[in-house]
């Protein structure tokens, strides 16, 4: 991800510098015009769990996942109500976006999974609609990192 106030190194340093637990946050940029307020999933457990249970979701509002390193990344709607939009995003760039439909069983086996199209080193979730017309190879920003 390209951050602006740091080198991507330096955002992977302060995400894992954070209290285990504590929130962390973030302001994204997709394209020229399009800036979400998100919360980073940085443990392997809130991976798991991304936003799982959430009966809304604000405009403007999402998760983003990083990875240390690029591969297939899989996701599934176990527990969710409301539909997503992912991006997939490699080197900065959305590679492709989905959109989610919601499964509100809660054991993810039950819900279908969507892989990504191919290796990517992050993903975006926003509100279903969110990403609507945002094309391949748009540059995605991440302007800061908030505990």
């Amino acid at each position: 991800m390209r951050v602006r106030t740091a080198p991507a190194v330096a955002m992977t340093l302060a995400l894992a510098a954070c209290a285990p637990g504590a929130s962390t946050s973030t302001t994204v940029q997709v394209g020229a015009t399009l800036e979400f307020d998100i919360e980073v999933a940085s443990s392997a457990q809130e991976q798991r769990d991304g936003l799982s249970g959430r009966t809304e979701l604000d405009e403007g509002t999402g998760m983003l996942f990083t990875f240390d390193q690029p591969g297939e990344k899989q996701v599934w709607m176990a527990g969710m109500t409301i539909p997503l939009d992912v991006a997939w995003i490699v080197d900065d760039q959305v590679l492709a976006v989905d959109t989610l439909d919601p499964c509100t069983q809660v054991d993810q086996d039950q819900c279908p999974r969507w892989t990504s199209p191919a290796d990517v080193d992050a993903l975006l979730e926003v509100p279903a609609g969110s990403l609507d017309g945002i094309a391949p190879g748009v540059l995605v920003t991440v302007e800061s990192v908030r505990h």
